[in-house]
């Protein structure tokens, strides 16, 4: 007999591990619950580890374009200063 740990993930489980994962906050936990709990089926731990690897890029890459967006609004705001002086 398989193993359950390692026995193929059905698409309806996959079907509701996303619509659980589809509430705000209860995703993260129950993806760090998914991902590193040992009794958990491979192949759910291996997708909750991708998952949480997406999402640490998402938020990286927001944090890196949140500030370029800052300094790039704080160049135009002392730039708009300048022109405004000018035609006083």
């Amino acid at each position: 007999m398989a193993d359950d740990r390692t026995a193929p993930f059905s698409t309806g489980g996959f079907f509701l591990v996303q619509l659980a994962l589809m509430i705000p906050f209860v995703n993260i936990i129950l993806l760090l619950v998914f991902a590193f709990s040992g009794s958990m089926n491979v192949n759910l731990q291996n997708y909750s580890k991708a998952v949480l690897i997406w999402m640490l890029i998402g938020i990286g890459v927001a944090l890196i374009v949140g500030v370029i967006g800052a300094v790039a609004a704080g160049g135009i705001g002392v730039w708009l200063e300048n022109v405004s002086r000018e035609y006083r």
